[in-house]
């Protein structure tokens, strides 16, 4: 049988180079068309059981050179990780791989006919469906189509939760980075526990609150396979202070609602492929910060400690210190601004894994990304009597 691999697949994305040798496999990662964006890979390789195959990442090199500022203190993506591994779609483990700074390389020797290597595993279309329809089983969870992507894609909205003027308005977005998966994974767990009609936690936060849930803020990146861009070339999450209807049509659509329905609470879901943690941090720097939000936040983050093993206090900001002048272009700065009584909050989960209750040979998988979901449903419930009801924007 002949060696073939493709990126040709449901969120798909590599270029070969030579696969004429199993041996000195040569690959390279494709960029977001027009843009300097690069770092997801997910391929399938086919005909070559029982072979063992090595493959080398030629473009690292630049990857790293276009990394966050002021992480010098952090190991870069490539370094102390692998890819992970799926002969089956569903189960996920990690292989060794080797950086010299400029290669990539690592191998494996497939059992069956076919495997799949992925920086973290796909959440690809038919999952995000499947993950709406399930929720839409419960009577109490509505439906919107908020908007449409540059390719004319849904931009859905789920409510969970009957609004009302004394109730707060949670909102919870996700991968606005299509290649950040996680967030698909975080969200089914999340879903298993808020439609548990038997989870005391779940239900007394669905009687107190109301969720609006934007299960895929980028629905053609997702589709099309790409690291952080849109279909138009835009990092959504550097658009939402001033957006572009034809740019950026996806955050046009969720800002909208944002400022219809009120806010009172913001967590914006993305990962990272380099800090070894589960990061989230408030809007600190933003113009109309209060003090007071420091309060808030730190019962939301104790609350999520105590609930989840996988979180760790202490982590500093991604990138060192937080800027004295918040990026307004980022969602969770933006939101932080014009919501001044809200709790604005970034979560950042891991790719390569946690330096607390680490899996060796595993790392982050699907598996912990669910229970995060799971885990986060207390702290939602803990932070709620600390927030204002239906906080509507103010100038800043």
């Amino acid at each position: 049988m002949t060696l073939s691999i493709s990126g040709n697949i449901p969120q798909g994305r590599i270029n070969v180079i030579d696969a004429s040798d199993s041996s000195n496999i040569r690959l390279s990662l494709p960029k977001d068309p027009g843009t300097p964006f690069f770092a997801w890979y997910n391929f399938r390789v086919s005909g070559a059981r029982g072979v063992p195959l090595t493959f080398v990442f030629e473009d690292i090199g630049a990857s790293v050179a276009n990394r966050m500022d002021n992480r010098d203190d952090v190991e870069d993506a490539w370094t102390n990780t692998g890819p992970l591994v799926s002969e089956d779609g569903e189960t996920w483990f990690r292989v060794p791989a080797v950086s010299d700074g400029e290669t990539w390389t690592f191998s494996y020797t497939p059992k069956g006919d076919l495997v799949t290597f992925a920086e973290f595993p796909p959440f690809g279309p038919e999952r995000d469906q499947a993950l709406t329809y399930r929720a839409l089983k419960d009577p109490d969870v509505r439906l919107e189509v908020i908007g449409q992507s540059v390719q004319g894609r849904p931009i859905d909205l789920l409510t969970f939760g009957t609004p009302g003027p004394d109730k707060p308005n949670l909102w919870i977005t996700t991968r606005q980075h299509p290649s950040e998966t996680q967030g698909g994974f975080f969200l089914e767990g999340l879903f298993d526990r808020l439609l548990d009609p038997y989870d005391a936690a779940a239900r007394v936060l669905r009687e107190q609150a109301v969720l609006y849930i934007v299960p895929n803020a980028n629905p053609d990146g997702n589709a099309l396979g790409l690291s952080r861009a849109n279909a138009a070339g835009a990092n959504l999450n550097r658009e939402w202070e001033s957006p572009d209807p034809e740019r950026a049509p996806e955050v046009v659509a969720i800002r909208e609602q944002m400022l219809a329905r009120g806010l009172d609470f913001f967590l914006d879901g993305h990962s990272d492929n380099e800090l070894r943690c589960n990061f989230i941090w408030p809007s600190e720097n933003v113009p109309t910060w209060t003090p007071d939000r420091w309060d808030i936040f730190r019962t939301f983050e104790t609350a999520l400690d105590a609930a989840s093993p996988d979180y760790e206090t202490g982590h500093p900001y991604p990138g060192g210190a937080a800027p004295a002048v918040a990026d307004l272009g980022m969602a969770w700065n933006w939101v932080g601004a014009a919501f001044p009584k809200s709790l604005s909050v970034l979560l950042e989960q891991a790719t390569k894994d946690t330096t607390l209750h680490p899996m060796a040979g595993q790392g982050w998988l699907p598996q912990r990304a669910r229970g995060l979901g799971r885990d986060i449903v207390p702290a939602l419930l803990a932070v709620v009597p600390h927030l204002s009801r239906q906080g509507r924007a103010e100038p800043y």
